[in-house]
């Protein structure tokens, strides 16, 4: 467990640049889960959704080892979702990720 909203802050400034460093461009990550309610416990992962146009060329088997590339740089706990732009806009408004994503307590990073 990371003990500041900093902590996990430089983390996820981490994994975007190690993202970045593959050619994936982020337009927007959303922190959500244990440690954007407050309540992340000792072994907690980050909960992300990363959103980038640059996944529109890749199926779900290649983001998965882009994604999987970053977490092994890092080394960091984290368990990412990847969604182009138009993706994450289509998610049923009844889906589980809708509801989790929009419960009002999660943290955008640009």
């Amino acid at each position: 467990m990371y003990s500041t909203g900093q902590q996990v802050a430089e983390v996820i400034k981490k994994f975007k640049e190690t993202l970045a460093k593959q050619g994936i461009n982020t337009d927007k990550i959303i922190l959500f889960g244990s440690h954007a309610k407050g309540t992340a416990g000792k072994y907690s992962d980050i909960d992300l959704v990363v959103i980038s146009k640059d996944f529109a060329v890749m199926g779900f088997k290649q983001r998965c080892e882009v994604l999987g590339r970053a977490i092994a740089e890092i080394m960091k706990p984290i368990e990412p979702l990847a969604y182009t732009p138009e993706e994450f806009e289509s998610i049923p408004l009844n889906s589980v990720l809708n509801n989790v994503i929009n419960d009002n307590q999660n943290v955008v990073y640009l």
